[in-house]
């Protein structure tokens, strides 16, 4: 038996100082800790980026260290879930994480519109901190079946979802290096353009004096993005002319302030060149005086340094050997500590991992067995062990311009989306340095994480969670007050190591029992008593998950080659013709006109289908029967009594559906129970008015409604005061059981049908070996043409790492 306990102790922080919390702990209530503040980062993979209604998308996960990268087991509760584009729950996981590792799986359903949908990913830990450390991605869900179902809610029409109202506005912004220009200091000016929503536009411009001339020209890249140097003179204002394409725009220039400073960075593989000007008039003020060059990377100071001016100008050499890899903001500061300059600067590794996908031939057939050989080294050719997520997908489908070093090292430290953020890492990209470095100068100019953090108040009211907690409270039956100091014990025989736990209430009655570790729907009782052993109060359990408000970044579709829908859609077509893998065609189900109805449950649309109720008016005649399970089994048609070893618990009864027993939902004088207590059983038939049970069909699922079940019952007031209160048996949901990819052996027979599959392979968990090596192996499906594959993992060393490589069948 294992006994929790909650004890306070103190966050010492360097951000926001003393910060108070609650944790679990085996030692003395009293026992006190400290540790500094920590952050968390969260990268989901998904097999690709693109998906028709009825299809899977696998997933795996990365937990990492939010200053490091490495990979972490501050928490083991990840939510992982999918949203539509009108910010709508559509579907939600729990995923296990060990070491910083877990994986899962959605089924989409075949309701779903046509658009964009959002798969969002965070810890609990990560409430703390808004959406700064939330992961968020960009998945489109293609829906071509044309669904009749007469009044149903959940109607698939194929219409795409509306994703943004579009103004007329278009804009360019003017961004100086270093933060401002200074009149008489050259300086580089970088800009960027956006249309109305939110898109990159190429524009071409000049700058123009006062008096009408021309000091310097400019244009875009294909990104909206540029650069030009400029030298504001004294007293001088100036303005912008140009063109978006052929329309026509004026803007104006920051204006140079009278004293200050310009800095001018490069970067190579080695080091940081900075180049630092200071104008006459700042000169004569600080001549002979230290100015001082801080690096800070994820909010920590990682270089500081001095130089004393003895001209206007200087050049400072920082050597990055030894410097961590990502983003980093360099500050200049005057000798009375005031900065003068900043800049974000990306700083290259030094220590190049090597990431190769070596399939065993060039070109395949159809159906031909592939090896796939995967091996990670260091800049100096030795092995490294790697946590890895490999996907092989048909080259049909648009690539994903996101991987999980450009997101740990870029894209989750800057405000907004980045599009393509991978040409910036991609080794084939001979110019992603200049580019990244011009994202830099534009997207992530003052918008620094750290920096943000650094400025704002830090309220710790989440905990990081070592597993599933269970909290709830024990009142008086009849009056509402409070139990403290009662005894909590809680058995489950589906836990994953300890089956009992213990705790006690607080002063306020309340408990929690966390670190706890189940896997699918599994049967819990708790139990609570005095010291003396009595039973007693009125036992309750809160919801085991906390909504978390939706929050959801703008992020830019990806482009849709015109043919795409139309394949999808005839692979989609076939394979439910055929059934292959679980989908079939939706019209299979036939829909009576005019007799259907709904009914709403709190996760759920449920919809009649013609089955009569069955009504039960209880009189003093049922009083006979011992409980109000015995008498559901004794007249309510179909039911069935739930075995001992059933997974649905030992308590209560089922019904069938699809030749598998489900357990009905229960309504409590017209109030749904969300929290799937199974003591309601035990009831005595006296304590019960009326009893309704209700043949329903559920969402259509791979084709299919599956039937549903519901049981209204009318309880008397005596039935909340009743001896069992002490008591609870509940049926929780714990971490999702993902389901194993299908992957076809083709060595025996093959079937006679087509094999038309999107995904070839998933491996969401692979693990190189002590020479830094691990194979897969899988079947080629029949699909003709380039297969791609991607790689996404980190490794021991906490280097996020990825690769992108490609195969054909002919």
């Amino acid at each position: 038996m294992k006994t929790l306990r909650a004890v306070t102790f103190i966050f010492l922080s360097l951000i926001s100082g003393q910060i108070l919390g609650q944790q679990k702990t085996t030692a003395a209530a009293d026992d006190k800790g400290s540790f500094k503040l920590f952050f968390e980062k969260a990268y989901v993979q998904t097999d690709r980026a693109y998906y028709s209604s009825g299809e899977d998308v696998w997933f795996s996960a990365y937990l990492v260290n939010g200053k490091s990268t490495s990979l972490t087991s501050t928490s083991n509760n990840l939510y992982v879930e999918l949203i539509n584009s009108k910010a709508q729950l559509i579907d939600s996981k729990l995923i296990r994480m060990n070491g910083g590792l877990g994986n899962g799986d959605f089924k989409l359903k075949d309701t779903l519109q046509t658009g964009w949908y959002t798969i969002r990913s965070y810890t609990n830990w990560m409430r703390n901190f808004g959406n700064d450390f939330v992961f968020q991605k960009k998945i489109y869900v293609n829906n071509t079946t044309i669904v009749k179902l007469n009044n149903a809610s959940g109607t698939a029409t194929g219409k795409a979802d509306n994703l943004v109202s579009v103004t007329s506005k278009k804009t360019i912004t003017f961004f100086p290096e270093g933060g401002s220009l200074v009149e008489g200091l050259t300086s580089i000016v970088a800009f960027k353009t956006n249309d109305e929503i939110g898109n990159a536009l190429k524009a071409k411009g000049s700058v123009i004096s006062s008096k009408g001339d021309t000091i310097t020209t400019f244009q875009s890249t294909e990104a909206g993005m540029g650069i030009f140097a400029f030298t504001p003179m004294a007293d001088e204002k100036y303005k912008v002319e140009g063109f978006y394409g052929t329309e026509k725009f004026t803007s104006a220039l920051p204006v140079a302030i009278k004293k200050g400073f310009s800095i001018h960075l490069t970067t190579d593989s080695a080091s940081i060149k900075a180049s630092i000007s200071t104008n006459e008039a700042s000169f004569s003020e600080l001549q002979g005086k230290p100015i001082s060059i801080v690096i800070k990377h994820a909010g920590d100071n990682i270089y500081t340094g001095s130089i004393t001016l003895t001209k206007t100008s200087a050049s400072v050499t920082i050597p990055t050997k030894d410097l961590p890899t990502g983003i980093a903001v360099l500050t200049l500061l005057d000798h009375l500590g005031r900065p003068q300059c900043e800049r974000l600067v990306y700083i290259q590794s030094a220590n190049k991992i090597n990431l190769t996908i070596n399939p065993d031939k060039p070109n395949y057939a159809a159906r031909e067995k592939v090896t796939l050989n995967v091996k990670a080294t260091n800049s100096l050719g030795a092995p490294i062990k790697t946590n890895l997520s490999l996907a092989v997908v048909d080259g049909i489908i648009p690539p994903d311009a996101n991987n999980i070093v450009s997101y740990l090292t870029l894209q989750s430290e800057l405000k907004g989306e980045i599009k393509n953020a991978d040409q910036y890492f991609d080794p084939q990209n001979a110019g992603r340095f200049k580019q990244l470095d011009l994202l830099l100068l534009t997207q992530g100019w003052r918008e620094y994480l750290w920096r943000k953090l650094a400025d704002s108040s830090i309220k710790i009211s989440e905990m990081p969670e070592p597993g599933i907690t269970i909290r709830g409270s024990v009142r008086e039956k009849i009056a509402n007050k409070p139990m403290p100091n009662m005894n909590i014990t809680l058995f489950g025989s589906g836990f994953v190591g300890n089956k009992i736990y213990t705790t006690k209430t607080d002063a306020n009655g309340r408990y929690f029992l966390d670190g706890l570790n189940w896997s699918g729907n599994q049967a819990i009782k708790l139990s609570s008593q005095d010291n003396k052993g009595k039973k007693g109060g009125w036992l309750q359990i809160d919801s085991v998950s906390k909504p978390f408000p939706l929050n959801l970044k703008k992020l830019n579709p990806f482009e849709i080659p015109t043919n795409l829908n139309a394949e999808v859609s005839t692979r989609m077509a076939y394979n439910r013709k055929f059934k292959i893998g679980d989908s079939i065609m939706l019209d299979e189900v036939k829909i009576v006109a005019g007799r259907k109805q709904t009914v709403q449950l709190f996760d759920e649309t449920l919809s009649t289908f013609g089955y009569p109720d069955q009504v039960f008016n209880i009189t003093a005649a049922d009083y006979s029967y011992k409980s109000l399970e015995h008498y559901l089994l004794t007249y309510a048609k179909g039911s069935y009594a739930v075995d001992a070893t059933d997974s649905l618990g030992n308590e209560g009864i089922a019904f069938l559906s699809a030749g598998k027993k489900v357990s009905p939902s229960i309504i409590i004088n017209q109030r749904e129970d969300l929290q799937n207590r199974t003591d309601y059983y035990s009831l005595t038939m006296d304590q019960i008015d009326k009893i309704v049970v209700k043949h329903l069909l559920g969402q259509a699922s791979g084709g299919k409604f599956p039937d549903r079940y519901l049981i209204y019952l009318t309880l008397k007031e005596s039935a909340f005061r009743g001896p069992n209160l002490d008591l609870l048996n509940v049926n929780l949901n714990g971490y999702y059981n993902d389901r194993a990819f299908y992957s076809p052996n083709y060595v025996s027979k093959a079937p006679p049908v087509k094999d038309l599959r999107t995904t070839v392979f998933w491996a969401p968990l692979l693990k190189t070996n002590a020479n830094g090596e691990v194979s897969v192996s899988f079947f080629n499906s029949d699909n003709k043409g380039y297969m791609n594959i991607t790689t996404n993992g980190i490794t021991e060393q906490g280097s996020p790492i990825t690769n992108k490589t490609s195969y054909k069948v002919q």
